[in-house]
């Protein structure tokens, strides 16, 4: 091959490798995005997995809560059917008790007369004269109560149980009411986990093609690289042989001017010369220099 021929394939090789490394470089920066954004999807979805954890905790802990309230709700309600029950046969009493007295009037609704004429005794301002009439009323009503005996205990008991029956429906009422609130707790996080859940199946999904994405360019860029390996052997081989034929032309015309030991001379201090700049040469390669077809030609100097 003449030098000529030998230049303009260097030069050719060399641009085949600038191509190479600006591929080179491109896929590189391509796969560093794609990474920061696997990164980012792993990161998010490390994130949600902790969060439905968290709420995957604090639903079963409502849920948990709920089946002690509705335990607690069942036996308020058996309390409340006794109540019920009891206060059904006491009146059923009273009833009695009341026709065989022959009494007309509610011994209660007279107790709640006389707690009243007393409250307002103890809580208003009034006259001598005034104070003195309720007193007289309280007295009578009083006396009234008393002459009911039997029939006024029975009432008062069946009193006393309806009033220990409404306080139990009424504990049995707050009781549904807080099992409602707890389980609607319960479904609001059930749902949050259910749409947190969609999401990790899209976030994973995405996660598989980004990590896919990145093998792929990973791949490309090691065949690239095995590419400029090879184009750089053939830099290197153009290189040794340009300057073998360089060496052997110039030594033929040298060789009619000169000694023999002249000759020798200038060959070891060319030689030496070569090796400096090929090192020199090598050195700017690694650092990502762009090489001359000089360059080139000094690749390999011996």
């Amino acid at each position: 091959m003449e030098v000529k021929d030998a230049l303009k394939s260097s030069s050719e090789v060399s641009r085949d490798v600038s191509l190479l490394k600006n591929q080179l470089n491109e896929l590189d920066r391509d796969k560093e995005k794609t990474f920061s954004e696997l990164k980012a999807v792993r990161s998010e979805i490390k994130e949600k997995i902790a969060l439905v954890r968290k709420l995957k905790e604090a639903r079963n802990a409502f849920t948990e809560e709920v089946k002690i309230l509705k335990e607690e709700r069942k036996n308020l309600n058996q309390v409340l059917k006794d109540a019920i029950e009891k206060v059904r046969e006491v009146n059923a009493e009273k009833k009695k008790s009341l026709k065989k007295s022959n009494i007309r009037i509610d011994p209660i609704a007279i107790r709640n007369e006389i707690d009243g004429l007393e409250r307002k005794m103890e809580t208003q301002v009034m006259s001598l004269s005034k104070e003195k009439e309720l007193m007289k009323l309280i007295k009578e009503k009083k006396k009234l109560l008393g002459e009911m005996g039997e029939s006024r205990e029975i009432v008062e008991k069946a009193h006393s149980i309806s009033k220990e029956a409404d306080e139990a429906r009424k504990k049995a009422d707050d009781v549904h009411k807080d099992i409602q609130k707890k389980a609607d707790e319960s479904q609001k996080k059930h749902e949050q986990i259910v749409s947190l859940s969609k999401d990790l199946d899209e976030l994973r999904k995405k996660e598989n093609e980004l990590s896919q994405s990145a093998g792929e360019k990973k791949e490309k860029i090691s065949e690239i690289n095995e590419q400029l390996g090879e184009k750089l052997t053939e830099v290197s081989r153009a290189a040794v042989e340009l300057q073998e034929q360089r060496k052997e032309r110039n030594y033929k015309r040298d060789n009619k001017r000169e000694r023999p030991d002249q000759r020798k001379e200038k060959e070891i201090a060319q030689k030496k010369m070569l090796k400096e700049k090929a090192s020199k040469v090598e050195e700017k390669f690694k650092k990502g220099g762009k090489l001359t077809t000089e360059d080139l030609i000094l690749m390999q100097g011996q």
